[in-house]
């Protein structure tokens, strides 16, 4: 099994801000190709409700799972206000892979520990995999992870707060039968954290950008696959690996 230098092969140090706070295994000889440049979105909160943005329903995975490497251990509501205070400080989005989607990149208030590590001749053989699927009506997919007991690392720089349009959400919840408890009007909502060292978009895995492909029926969002795009993930997730 070869391991990641020249050729790819198989397969986020804590700066607070606030005082208060794949799947299968396949040797792939790729060329690196470099990642889309950060692009901007600029605005100000009309704020339609308490909050611009707020925590998601599919979001609340990540502060209530034990098993989760990077479990939020602050409440959704005191993670929330944190959240739009940057915002409102820093009224500045950037574009992810598709036009509902945005992103904050934020210092790491919560202490979360990164999610990601890259993987080397030395733990190559920790690398575990299982199907899981995220949430109750999604399919299972076959990701590979290392096992949390199995590293150390410190808490990362930097919060990737994805968020999604309320109007995404709305479609996606509809196409999936999801029943929706409350309805909320905040134009963004938070669908998943990151805790990483870069203050940038890492690339989405390659089995993600698939499920997306498939369409929200599936637990995707209904954007087609992009063969550019996907390489640079393969390049990127051949040499390194989530950990839970």
């Amino acid at each position: 099994m070869k391991i990641c230098s020249s050729v790819l092969a198989i397969s986020v140090i804590y700066a607070g801000a606030f005082p208060s706070a794949a799947p299968v295994f396949i040797s792939w000889i790729v060329q690196p190709r470099p990642l889309a440049s950060k692009r901007h979105y600029h605005c100000r909160g009309t704020m339609t409700a308490k909050h611009d943005i707020v925590v998601d329903d599919f979001c609340l995975r990540q502060f209530s799972q034990e098993e989760n490497y990077s479990k939020i251990r602050l409440p959704p509501s005191e993670f929330e206000e944190q959240v739009n205070a940057y915002y409102q400080a820093n009224p500045t989005l950037v574009d992810g892979y598709a036009p509902f989607c945005k992103h904050i990149f934020m210092p790491n208030f919560a202490g979360l520990r990164s999610g990601t590590s890259p993987i080397t001749s030395e733990n190559v053989h920790l690398l575990r995999s299982v199907y899981e699927a995220r949430k109750e009506k999604e399919l299972p997919v076959l990701i590979r992870y290392f096992p949390k007991e199995e590293v150390a690392l410190k808490p990362a720089a930097f919060l990737d707060i994805i968020l999604y349009s309320r109007e995404q959400i709305q479609k996606e919840n509809e196409d999936m039968a999801n029943l929706v408890k409350e309805q909320n009007h905040s134009p963004w909502g938070i669908v998943s954290v990151k805790p990483q060292d870069v203050d940038y978009e890492l690339p989405m895995q390659p089995i993600t950008m698939l499920r997306n492909a498939l369409g929200r029926g599936y637990g995707g969002s209904g954007v087609a696959l992009d063969q550019t795009q996907y390489l640079a993930s393969v390049d990127f997730w051949s040499c390194h690996a989530i950990i839970r």
